[in-house]
């Protein structure tokens, strides 16, 4: 059998145009990101111009293609407007600015990025998710300076949710309903409590694993999914809220207020309350799932009892699913079904984004 070689169209010399990036917050997803554009940042044109953390900020020579962080505690410490002016100084539209942060402080620098025609690509999501005015202005100040505004990974980390959203979108169809898991930390603790474990374990492995938050009330909230599911309506063209959505929690009413140890020795008095509404369900063939739904202008999330022998009832590990269904694709949805959670897949996926630029 002859093998097939992949062809590769050479593009004249002044066709091929370096990306330069920036990335803004080095820890597993940023530090990651940049030892995958070390192994394949030359062959597709892509050159680190720095780094930096909240303290320290290290610029690397212009020969450079492998990059390391070992000097970068050595560095001189970060300043945002020295910072800007030097990504200002080259030649507009070729800077990548890449915010792997999750800081408020950065977010709001998103605005002088992009009128300085400067590409912006970002996991985190609080940009996205405040007021509907913002949202607006962000992508308003994007379109009207030629740049991009990219963050595939705000839902699904590495699943190209937003980009099928999109493309859809582009090519004339009309989403009508999402649905599914977004949240690998949920995908996990209701996988744990179908093995028999108790929610209080679960919620103490996700957590010593690193799939939750320090403190798992950032998770069991339901506020990283909602926000998820914010940013997907928008992008579906609603105008939309936060305060509209009906979000569910999981934090028991008495361990809302209460510090983080208390809450995590008190969670198992609740233990006998989860146990009866899996084993309720079970009676009829269902389990239990976290779930969101945007349909008819509409967002809840909360739990959902679901069959056991559906997709998401066989959800494990941290996955997540989302049924899209459009004009196009309305008897049968579209599934799109994976890791929603990882370093290497977050990062793949800002990588995707930066190329497509």
């Amino acid at each position: 059998m002859t093998q097939l070689k992949a062809f590769k169209h050479p593009l004249p010399e002044k066709a091929v145009k370096v990306k330069k990036l920036f990335i803004a917050g080095v820890g597993a997803v940023g530090n990651t990101l940049l030892k995958q554009v070390s192994k394949y940042g030359a062959e597709k044109s892509l050159r680190v111009l720095g780094v930096c953390n909240r303290k320290h900020t290290l610029w690397y020579d212009r020969s450079q293609s492998e990059y390391s962080l070992n000097d970068l505690l050595r560095a001189p410490g970060t300043d945002w407007d020295k910072i800007i002016d030097k990504l200002t100084s080259y030649d507009q539209g070729s800077v990548v600015f890449i915010d792997s942060t999750g800081s408020a402080e950065i977010a709001a620098l998103y605005p002088q990025l992009l009128k300085n025609k400067i590409h912006v690509v970002t996991p985190s999501k609080l940009a996205n998710t405040q007021s509907q005015e913002t949202f607006d202005m962000l992508h308003h100040a994007a379109a009207q300076n030629g740049v991009q505004f990219l963050y595939e990974t705000n839902v699904g980390a590495g699943l190209p949710l937003i980009y099928a959203i999109k493309n859809l979108q582009y090519t004339g169809d009309k989403i009508i309903e999402l649905s599914g898991v977004v949240s690998g930390t949920m995908t996990y603790l209701f996988s744990e409590l179908d093995n028999g474990k108790r929610f209080s374990e679960s919620v103490l492995q996700a957590r010593a694993l690193g799939y939750a938050e320090p403190d798992p009330r950032d998770d069991l909230s339901g506020e990283d999914v909602a926000r998820k599911f914010l940013i997907l309506a928008r992008i579906c063209g609603l105008q939309i809220e936060r305060d509209e959505l009906d979000v569910e929690s999981l934090i028991p009413e008495e361990l809302k207020s209460v510090d983080s140890v208390t809450f995590l020795e008190e969670l198992h008095k609740y233990d006998d309350e989860w146990s009866r509404k899996l084993q309720t369900a079970a009676k009829a063939g269902h389990t239990l799932r976290y779930t969101g739904k945007l349909k008819e202008g509409k967002i809840k999330v909360g739990v959902e009892v679901v069959s056991k022998s559906s997709s998401i009832g066989q959800l494990t590990g941290t996955n997540n699913i989302l049924s899209i269904k459009s004009r196009r694709y309305f008897d049968q949805p579209l599934i799109i079904q994976g890791p929603g959670a990882g370093k290497e897949v977050t990062a793949a996926g800002i990588l995707a984004d930066v190329l497509s630029i």
